[in-house]
């Protein structure tokens, strides 16, 4: 491949990968803070975070403090993973806002003294599909507005009901991520399926059963190919070729339980083409992994490359992009 397509190659992975961000919220898991008292702190609550929890049973409260500056926009948004008896309302409480006379809570809902008191009801509304997780999710209740004074602010999860359920609470809006969230995002998305309710066996089930089925086909090729993997750099390669397109199996899986549950309309074309790099760089790797012996510089750093574009585009499950630049970086055997 000539440097021109390299260079375009680069640019569309890094183009679609910053436009899926912008449908990203940095994920957190939910505290014990069923009381005013054990308030989850949000510490940045301008950036795009979303909390992942659950009321545990009905009419008992999940509690949320932060510090707002007067101009400060406060956005919030609840999803919910499931349909059912669980709505859960939203109220903001907060020095500047305005008490709503009309509005009341229930006796089981703390409140702090002296702050004005919205409540936004919960209503259960139809699916939405979320191409960044992939998922598809309803969406009950928002509150977007301009805080006009400054002090702490309260978010209180609550339902009125006998039933309690699993929610998200997406906090702030500015899209911004650390190194480490950003290489830790595969991590986490794991985590926000077994949320959802899925098992561990069928989150990982692509990957699985691309791990098994690559393994076993090379070692019945070997027998009948002098193209096979004998050394560590080509068994290294082997490996991540087959984690980057078990982890692109898992995207596209992922895909389809939340297409079947709600209608994906052009978003789902995010999710096809973000899961279709990590397809297209596993099979770079394959391809490398038949001859990496006594590889060429040139060879290496494309192999190297390709590490670290996995890297930032979440391939491999973080695995398998560092054992590609491992693999780029071992030293040829000596003769």
């Amino acid at each position: 491949m000539g440097v021109k397509k390299w260079v375009l190659l680069i640019s569309a992975i890094l183009s679609v990968s910053l436009a899926s961000t912008a449908l990203a919220h940095v994920p957190q898991t939910g505290e014990e803070n069923e009381s005013l008292e054990d308030a989850m702190m949000i510490e940045d609550p301008i950036k795009s975070w979303v909390v992942y929890s659950e009321l545990h049973e009905g009419q008992v409260a999940n509690y949320y403090e932060m510090e707002m500056e007067e101009g400060q926009r406060l956005y919030l948004g609840l999803l919910l993973p499931e349909n059912g008896d669980f709505v859960p309302n939203l109220a903001v409480m907060g020095p500047g806002i305005e008490r709503n006379e009309s509005q009341s809570l229930p006796e089981f809902v703390e409140t702090p003294d002296g702050v004005g008191i919205e409540v936004i009801e919960g209503e259960l509304g139809e699916r939405e599909y979320e191409p960044f997780t992939p998922g598809s999710y309803y969406h009950p209740a928002s509150y977007d507005k301009e805080v006009n004074e400054s002090g702490t602010y309260h978010v209180i999860v609550y339902n009125e009901k006998e039933t309690g359920g699993k929610y998200g609470l997406a906090v702030g809006y500015e899209e911004t991520w650390g190194p480490i969230e950003w290489i830790w995002l595969p991590i986490d998305v794991i985590e926000i399926h077994i949320w959802e309710g899925q098992p561990l066996a069928q989150i990982f089930a692509p990957m699985i059963s691309v791990l098994a089925i690559g393994f076993a086909w090379t070692g019945w090729k070997s027998r009948k190919s002098e193209k096979k993997p004998d050394n560590p750099k080509e068994w290294g390669l082997l490996t991540s070729a087959l984690l980057y397109i078990g982890s692109g199996a898992m995207l596209m899986m992922q895909m389809i339980i939340a297409s079947s549950r709600s209608n994906p309309g052009l978003a789902v074309i995010v999710t096809i083409i973000f899961a279709s790099l990590p397809l297209i760089l596993g099979y770079k790797l394959w391809q490398n992994s038949l001859d990496f012996k006594e590889p060429e510089k040139r060879d290496r750093i494309k192999v190297i490359v390709y590490g670290f574009i996995g890297i930032f585009i979440w391939a491999g499950m973080i695995i398998g992009p560092l054992i590609a630049i491992i693999s780029g970086l071992l030293p040829s055997r000596k003769s």
